[in-house]
């Protein structure tokens, strides 16, 4: 692990200053500058051995410091290294060959350098990639005007080992660097999707799944729904005040998250939406955003495992949750309002008649209006509970749901 961290840390020298867009592609002039320095390297080391080749085998060793120095240039700029590296290999190339002949295979180098920048500085900066690649063709021309195919420096063995060695060498550090290029774009889009599926399942626990398909499909600007009908149901944990007082933040957060994951369970598996929660308040609605006919029934048999859940569970002073519930139904409107941290919500009297029933229901009582009684139908026993006293709307008429009418 640690020699795979000290090889990144080398072929990122000098580009950790940069975004990681830019680094990436200036990671690509590192890897091919220090190939390249090398491969030089190679060719100066061999030709140290004949003493008629000194002045060869020194601007080659010229020309591999360069190269080698190529990253530290990165500190100037982000298109001084690049640059920097296009006049030294094209000036290099362009003197050594015309000490040795064409015939040497250099010429080959400028396509493969001009090919290394459309890599390193990416598609937008197309003018300055026209203008290496012009350089490229204007120097080759150059080179086959005014230099002979072969000097007489070189014997024709070693001006065809020269040839073999350019070829293979130039074309091994070129694949090399768009396979690394390739791997790094690959790891970008690898992280890329992480990141992306992190923040749809981030959206998804924000908006309900449809919500979430017309903002993105569509684009809608603004997200406002009518429905003749659906079911909206409040819960609210009894004494929560005072266990707030007799336990910590960390506890009666970690309570509430365990009792509130345990009620989205519920709601993932009887196919309704959860709105929100307020504090140690849940609400859920059942028909919203997707209609549905037996949108009572639903919320109701919800309703019904939310209590008996409850039931398995005990605060962190070791008592039995108790939650009252309430229950409406009626014509809401429901959007997605803000812009930041914007969220979807459930506008009507239904809505503010289930939060009533709530707040005067009892704990362990399912509270429900008079419409929601009249849409449960004979699916479900319902108690009478007699005529209630609501803010807001007077005497009500309400009832207990107790359970399934068998």
């Amino acid at each position: 692990m640690s020699s795979r961290m000290s090889l990144t840390s080398w072929i990122g020298y000098g580009t950790e200053r940069y975004t990681a867009r830019v680094a990436r592609r200036l990671r690509a002039l590192n890897v091919t500058a220090w190939l390249s320095s090398i491969f030089v390297l190679g060719f100066a080391i061999y030709d140290a051995t004949d003493l008629k080749l000194r002045t060869l085998a020194a601007v080659n060793v010229t020309a591999a410091l360069f190269l080698a120095s190529i990253p530290v240039w990165h500190r100037f700029g982000e298109l001084v290294a690049p640059l920097a590296f296009v006049i030294g290999a094209y000036t290099g190339s362009f003197v050594v060959c015309a000490m040795i002949g064409t015939e040497s295979g250099m010429p080959m180098q400028y396509l493969a350098v001009a090919a290394v920048m459309i890599i390193v500085l990416g598609p937008q900066r197309r003018v300055l990639i026209a203008v290496i690649g012009t350089a490229a063709i204007t120097l080759i021309i150059a080179l086959r005007v005014t230099v002979p195919p072969d000097t007489g420096l070189l014997s024709s063995e070693a001006m065809f080992a020269n040839f073999v060695a350019c070829m293979v060498g130039t074309c091994t550090i070129l694949f090399g660097v768009i396979l690394y290029a390739v791997n790094e774009v690959a790891r970008a889009e690898a992280i890329a999707d992480r990141e992306f599926e992190r923040a749809e399942a981030l959206l998804g626990n924000i908006l309900p799944a449809p919500i979430v398909k017309r903002l993105k499909d569509k684009g809608e600007p603004i997200i406002a729904d009518a429905y003749d009908e659906a079911s909206i149901l409040f819960a609210d944990l009894t004494g929560s005040t005072a266990l707030a007082g007799a336990i910590s933040a960390a506890a009666l957060v970690e309570f509430l998250n365990t009792l509130f994951s345990t009620f989205d369970k519920l709601v993932d598996q009887h196919g309704l939406e959860k709105i929100k929660t307020t504090g140690d308040g849940y609400m859920v609605v059942s028909g919203v955003p997707l209609r549905r006919p037996d949108h009572a029934q639903a919320l109701a048999s919800l309703s019904l495992a939310m209590r008996s859940a409850t039931a398995t569970i005990f605060d962190p002073l070791g008592r039995t949750v108790r939650i009252r519930i309430g229950l409406a139904c009626g014509p809401v409107m429901a959007g997605v309002i803000g812009t930041r941290k914007f969220s979807y919500d459930v506008w009507g009297d239904a809505v503010n008649v289930a939060a009533r029933m709530e707040a005067t229901g009892v704990p362990d009582a399912i509270h429900v209006s008079r419409e929601m009684r009249a849409r449960l139908g004979q699916s479900f026993s319902l108690e009478e509970r007699g005529a209630v006293e609501v803010k807001g709307k007077g005497t009500m008429q309400t009832w207990f749901l107790l359970g399934p009418r068998a």
